[in-house]
């Protein structure tokens, strides 16, 4: 249609302006806010402009019309993934996709974008990660680094490969003082479920705590994956360097070292990992906003993080949902109506490397937090959505239910009281902030998390848009509803709940305790 088409060659060319401008020399700066956005006239308003009065679930239909039909969601998210790509925080990639998304976000029509910049402790981009077998017969060994993984040696290891199992004290003790100076192997399951996905971090910290106290020299972790597939992860909490190198090594590569140290036959490797490190590196968080009519000091965070480890172009993890709180925002506009509250709309950096964008949001804007309804969070992929985890949060359920009906008809109906350290609704939640994070159905996220192969073409664009319906009502609802879904807990209610779900002990697990303890993060006394 010739309206759509003249919109798209509007918005190839603001996209093309913007990928000038973030590699120009002031590409750094942080952008001003716009107010009122200089392209929301383009975005159509919803039929008759629906009046204040208007309830949500007399605007959910209209809003699922919006984001379910013709809309700049497929183009955007291809944008982000094949001509940006990999977003690693602090790299020249992350700062062009936040200079996208501030254009998005002003076609979408909000008030007012702008960003918001904090620090990196370490910066990280990987070498040239290889492996060569000395002995006993040289053969390819397909790996890659773990994230913000330390560097070998100048000039590499040369050591035996030792085999621990799965790393548990069992393992380790079975392999006995072969480990010092030695590169241990970890064994894996496939990974299949959010469970398994969960253990593979938690799991990690203390396998690598032996490692380091067996005097080992470098951890080979077997991927979880199959057909030679590599991915990338890192287990740091504050984005530090990692405490000791560590990769990634393709499955049947790593079963074929077993068989060889199974059948009594040492493995002997050169191992070289130049990864580059930095100092701190300047990072930043895309904030944009439609403000509310009644109280517009308080607010509604939908937020999904923009950043994405780099083998992959991040599509799946987490781009779909970057683009989704995009059109979320346009969605909205394009309603007609504005809500009580404001909601912002917030593509954080900086969360595969320890939830750094978020947290640095929710500890830059503590004065706010009191007048902060809820964050609602998107970072699975595009399974089904079938409700949404509170976060331990018992209290707000009833009023969540009462709020969120007018998506029941979308599927959102399960509310569970889960609560982990996963994604970006975690520093708001330790601020006692309500929170809801999108609770999925794997669909094929598990194989393609944080692999090669998360690339456009594993999206569905039709449930994409299925998302976007309920986000952007999701969203509204809770910034229009006359009351608040709940109170912000103060530190000792916190305290109580993460003894009551186990988060206080995944905390320490972490190595994340002692940032609770210096209110560093989250609720101060």
């Amino acid at each position: 249609m010739p309206n759509r088409t003249s919109k798209l060659l509007v918005f190839s060319i603001l996209l093309f302006v913007s990928t000038l401008a973030v590699n120009s020399p002031c590409a750094s700066a942080q952008l001003p806010p716009v107010k009122p956005a200089p392209l929301s006239k383009q975005v159509p308003q919803g039929e008759g402009s629906c009046s204040v009065g208007k309830s949500c679930a007399e605007l959910a239909p209209i809003m699922e019309q919006k984001a379910m039909g013709a809309s700049p969601l497929e183009e955007n998210l291809r944008y982000l993934s094949d001509s940006i790509g990999g977003r690693v925080t602090g790299t020249p990639a992350a700062d062009r996709a936040a200079g996208w998304a501030v254009q998005a976000f002003r076609l979408s029509g909000v008030d007012e974008v702008h960003t918001e910049k904090y620090t990196v402790p370490v910066g990280w981009v990987e070498g040239n990660t290889r492996v060569e077998i000395l002995s006993p017969e040289p053969f390819p060994v397909r790996l890659v680094s773990i994230g913000w993984s330390p560097p070998t040696p100048e000039g590499g290891l040369t050591a035996n490969i030792v085999d621990v199992g799965f790393g548990d004290e069992a393992g380790f003790a079975k392999a006995g003082a072969g480990t010092n100076s030695a590169i241990v192997l970890v064994h894996s399951n496939f990974l299949v479920t959010w469970e398994q996905l969960t253990a593979e971090y938690d799991i990690a910290p203390p396998i690598i705590e032996r490692a380091m106290k067996a005097g080992a020299k470098a951890v080979l972790w077997m991927s979880s994956r199959p057909n030679l597939l590599l991915y990338r992860h890192t287990v740091s909490v504050d984005g530090q360097l990692e405490k000791m190198p560590q990769a990634v090594v393709a499955r049947e590569d790593a079963e074929r070292i077993a068989r060889f140290l199974s059948a009594g036959q040492p493995v002997r490797v050169h191992f070289e990992m130049p990864n580059r490190v930095s100092g701190p590196v300047t990072a930043e968080n895309v904030v944009a906003e439609i403000r509310g009519r009644e109280k517009p000091d308080e607010f509604v965070v939908l937020g999904a993080h923009l950043d994405s480890w780099d083998l992959g172009t991040g599509a799946l993890d987490n781009g779909c949902n970057s683009a989704l709180v995009i059109d979320a925002a346009r969605t909205i506009h394009a309603s007609g109506t504005i809500p009580r509250r404001s909601i912002r709309f917030i593509l954080f950096t900086g969360e595969e490397e320890g939830l750094l964008g978020s947290a640095a949001y929710a500890h830059d804007h503590r004065a706010e937090l009191d007048r902060m309804i809820a964050a609602v969070v998107f970072d699975s992929g595009i399974g089904k959505v079938t409700g949404y985890s509170v976060g331990g949060r018992k209290d707000v359920v009833p009023a969540v239910r009462e709020s969120l009906e007018p998506v029941a008809r979308l599927g959102v109906k399960d509310f569970t009281l889960d609560v982990s350290m996963d994604t970006d609704n975690f520093d708001f939640l330790i601020e006692g902030v309500p929170t809801l994070v999108a609770n999925q159905e794997p669909a094929n996220y598990m194989l393609n998390y944080h692999a090669a192969s998360d690339t456009f073409d594993k999206v569905d664009i039709t449930e994409l848009k299925r998302h976007v319906a309920i986000a952007a009502i999701t969203a509204f609802a809770l910034a229009d509803n006359p009351a608040r879904i709940g109170a912000r807990q103060s530190r000792v209610e916190l305290e109580q709940m993460f003894h009551e779900t186990g988060l206080d002990q995944q905390m320490k697990d972490a190595g994340f305790w002692k940032y609770w303890q210096s209110s560093e993060r989250g609720r101060q006394p």
